[in-house]
């Protein structure tokens, strides 16, 4: 095989795949539930104007749209929500 890697990485893809057609819709019903702007989306700008408690709850409800166990501990002791809380917070709250 010339690229095993990006095989698999495609194939990889291909499984997920249902399961993300599945669980697309409820990711934008929470985006549309936070959505502070008005444009049916979480962004900076909303991210800006959220409450701590509002970015915590957006992360849990996000998470758990997916079909993913918000509680489920994962890296070094730490919840799946939290680590995701991390991702949002290094992507809106640049410095």
């Amino acid at each position: 095989m010339k690229h095993p890697f990006s095989t698999i990485i495609g194939v990889s893809l291909l499984l997920l795949l249902p399961a993300t057609r599945l669980h697309a819709g409820d990711s934008l019903q929470v985006d549309a539930e936070f959505d502070i702007t008005g444009d049916g989306i979480v962004d900076a700008s909303d991210w800006r104007k959220m409450s701590a408690e509002q970015k915590r709850a957006y992360a849990y409800r996000s998470v758990k749209a997916l079909g993913i166990s918000p509680d489920e501990t994962v890296e070094h002791e730490t919840q799946r929500v939290d680590l995701y809380l991390h991702g949002l917070r290094t992507v809106y709250e640049k410095k």
